[in-house]
């Protein structure tokens, strides 16, 4: 993951010719120098612009170069005005697999300035050569994705895959290149004001200059926390799954009166939990295991299966007998039904009331809250309520609810709010348990109607019988035989799909199990060992620059880097208006270039580079900046590359440069002149 750049080319084609600067560049340390307002920000914009990332300066799309790459320049040599009738920038960018591609951008032109052109090979540095071309597009929905996105096939040249990451809306989006680019491109403006840098905002991106940091430095904890995230939502789905199926196997139950026992409310790992669930039915007064109930009403039907159907006379003395008994039974099972009936009645008249009390209690709770919060804003509560009036129920009340010489003290207004919520949490206890009250009572009455109703029909077949005549077969005997086998291929019905659900449930269960053995092998906090060796390694790459470069404010020992937001901190406290302007400034060199040096030993995706416009910021110290010149120069022995632009005396730079390898580009007069035709 490198990112080299050769050469900026600027070209400017005026009424009165071509105009031009060119900026070679190499490894290592590169200083450009020219005077205040000579062109070296014009000629360092022009590399954010011609990579179409000059939005990380504003979100405005105007184009980030002065009048002399857009309207018109004033020859050096003559002071004549020329007005531009076209212009362009070029940059000349080498990656870590050694392909070298040159791209270009129109400033002024017929064409559409989100046109960018990449041509295949250096065609800046070896002009003769012919190289291949392709156009992409910036700065329209899909150049960050789209195959044909300019920004997309940097992001690939550069050699980074792009993280997903979360908006404040709660959608996903791309951490697009403008927000990671502030940590290597430090424009003269905004870029100084910040540290670690001026990020992007409108992009939405939830905890943007975070993200990229995490990015940058190749730390694992975004894809962490992603993991962790997908995996509580994962078990948030388990859990709606569960839930459904559990509602699917209670409707299953009703089917024939039943209810589900022993099934966890709560998606379980344990798999022997779901073995210990089964179906219940109403028998009489008590709940019997659904296959103990189906166990005996199978040997009843096979019985009467072995039994030869009897005949009306064979079985008329036994018809008569049990009319009389199963008459009484009637009357019972319709008493014991009119029981339940009038259970459940009192049961929802009960429930309705819970219901009228939780809103009596939410009104009450609410107006409570407001007068808390008018207290809290200043009022005085008798300016607010009726002094005879109750501030709850509005009725009409004397100066006391108590006899004057009781001396109760009125309970305040917070724990009046703390008492109606116990009292809330109380009733909604109680309307939960009516709930599961009302559910068992339909259950019990449906058993008891099916107990009627078999009763009713066996004694209709017992009267068909003794009416009938003597040699006919038993209709009570059959009816008995054919109600049976009917209910019994239900419960067996109910039974299987039962078992059916609870195997799908047993597969949520396994599910579980292995998601919460994934959430189990992640680090128990944020960060990977890795991540905190990097932290650790930034953290000390900080101190070292910062004591380097003069840092005064308190020990360069003491600085800290947060592990929340990754900016500098002291005891836990972010570093800010504490520090003097100077200070802040040596603290903005030392973290731009230890996320450099960081590249080195660790495994990071810091392309390699680094861009600073005018370091030496606030009137820092002379020293200070002769020192970060020393530091910057070190990025040769790494193969990596840090430009400054400085318009520092030029004697005292080139005393500060003497000992320093580096490149040092100067420029007399303007940076964009008159180029020989």
């Amino acid at each position: 993951m490198t990112l080299r750049i050769h050469h900026i080319r600027l070209r400017v084609q005026t009424d009165s010719g071509l105009f031009g600067a060119d900026i070679p560049l190499k490894a290592g340390l590169n200083v450009l120098w020219a005077d205040n307002t000579r062109g070296k920000s014009t000629c360092l914009q022009g590399l954010l612009y011609v990579l179409g990332l000059e939005r990380m300066l504003s979100p405005r799309r105007d184009i980030p170069l002065t009048y002399v790459m857009t309207s018109h320049l004033e020859d050096p040599e003559t002071g004549e005005r020329h007005n531009v009738i076209e212009s362009y920038v070029a940059a000349e960018l080498e990656n870590g697999a050694g392909e070298t591609i040159t791209v270009q951008r129109n400033v002024v032109s017929a064409g559409d300035r989100k046109l960018v052109s990449v041509f295949n090979g250096p065609a800046l540095t070896q002009p003769e050569g012919k190289y291949a071309q392709k156009d992409f597009f910036v700065h329209d929905p899909g150049a960050a994705r789209r195959e044909a996105g300019f920004h997309r096939f940097l992001a690939e040249f550069i050699g980074w895959d792009l993280p997903m990451v979360r908006c404040f809306d709660g959608s996903e989006t791309l951490l697009y290149l403008e927000t990671v680019f502030p940590l290597l491109y430090v424009e003269q403006k905004a870029g100084w004001s910040a540290i670690p840098a001026a990020f992007p905002n409108y992009f939405q991106i939830r905890d943007v200059g975070r993200r990229a940091v995490e990015f940058l430095m190749g730390l694992q904890t975004h894809e962490l926390d992603l993991k962790r995230q997908q995996l509580e939502m994962d078990l948030a789905g388990l859990r709606a799954a569960w839930s459904a199926k559990r509602d699917e196997l209670r409707a299953t139950a009703e089917i024939v009166g039943a209810r589900v026992e022993g099934l966890p409310v709560a998606p379980t790992a344990v798999g022997a939990e779901l073995n210990r669930a089964f179906l219940a039915i109403a028998s009489n007064d008590s709940w019997i295991p659904l296959d103990d109930y189906a166990s005996s009403m199978r040997a009843q039907v096979d019985q009467l299966r072995r039994d030869e159907l009897p005949t009306v006379e064979e079985v008329a003395d036994e018809a008569n007998a049990e009319i009389d008994r199963l008459t009484e039974t009637a009357a019972s099972q319709n008493l014991r039904r009119s029981s339940l009936f009038r259970a459940k009645q009192a049961e929802q008249a009960q429930s309705a009331a819970i219901v009228r009390r939780l809103e009596a209690l939410d009104e009450d709770l609410q107006k409570n809250l407001d007068a808390q919060k008018l207290r809290n804003l200043g009022s005085r509560i008798a300016e607010t309520v009726a002094a005879d009036h109750c501030p709850t129920c509005s009725q009409p009340i004397q100066d006391t609810l108590l006899a004057q010489h009781a001396g109760a003290a009125v309970m305040p207004i917070a724990e009046n709010i703390e008492y109606i919520r116990s009292q809330r949490g109380i009733f909604i206890r109680l309307q939960e348990r009516s709930a599961v009250a009302i559910a068992d009572l339909d259950r019990q009455l449906l058993a008891a109607t099916e107990e009627v109703n078999a009763t009713n029909a066996r004694l209709r077949a017992l009267r068909a019988d003794v009416v009938a005549p003597a040699h006919s077969p038993s209709i009570a005997m059959l009816e008995t035989r054919l109600r049976l086998e009917t209910r019994l291929q239900a419960l067996d019905d109910v039974q299987q799909r039962f078992e059916q659900q609870r195997g799908e449930l047993t597969s949520l269960a396994n599910q579980q199990a292995a998601l919460l053995a994934e959430r189990s092998e992640l680090p128990r906090d944020r960060f990977t060992k890795d991540d905190r060796a990097k932290l650790a390694m930034l953290t000390e790459l900080v101190r070292q620059q910062a004591a380097r470069y003069g840092f005064s404010t308190f020990a360069a020992a003491e600085i800290d880097i947060s592990e929340d937001n990754y900016r500098p901190q002291k005891e836990g406290f972010e570093i800010g208006f504490e520090l003097s302007a100077s200070d802040a400034i040596r603290l903005k060199w030392a973290y731009q270039l230890a996320l450099l040096e960081l590249a080195r030993s660790a495994d990071t995706h810091h392309p390699g580079f680094v861009v600073f416009d005018e370091p030496r910021q606030q009137e820092t110290a002379k020293v200070s900046f002769a020192r970060l010149l020393e530091r910057a120069a070190e990025a040769r022995k790494a193969s990596q590359q840090v430009i400054f632009a400085t318009s520092e005396d030029r004697d005292q730079l080139a005393a500060f440069l003497k000992a320093v390898d580096c490149q040092l580009l100067v420029f007399e007069g303007r940076m964009v002149r008159r180029l020989p035709t």
